[in-house]
């Protein structure tokens, strides 16, 4: 194990939003990514507020203090 890695602090988490597209989520990434800040997104399906029976799509976008570090040497196989 090389020096970095055992240096390395995990980011920690700032903010969580909750969206209702895809296309606000790309917003909220992109703004991320001006400030140097790491993110991390997903999507979930959650009961309808109106309609219990459906389900509507929502997208979490957490925001972290920094992106997290990638070991180049690492084999994603």
């Amino acid at each position: 194990m090389s020096l970095d890695v055992a240096e390395f602090t995990a980011p920690q988490l700032l903010t969580t939003h909750i969206v209702d597209s895809a296309a606000e989520a790309l917003e909220a990434v992109q703004a991320a990514d001006v400030l140097d800040l790491g993110v991390r997104v997903h999507n979930r399906l959650v009961p309808d507020s109106e309609d219990a029976d459906t389900l509507v799509e929502e997208w979490v976008v957490e925001v972290y203090t920094s992106a997290p570090a990638v070991d180049p040497d690492s084999d994603e196989d």
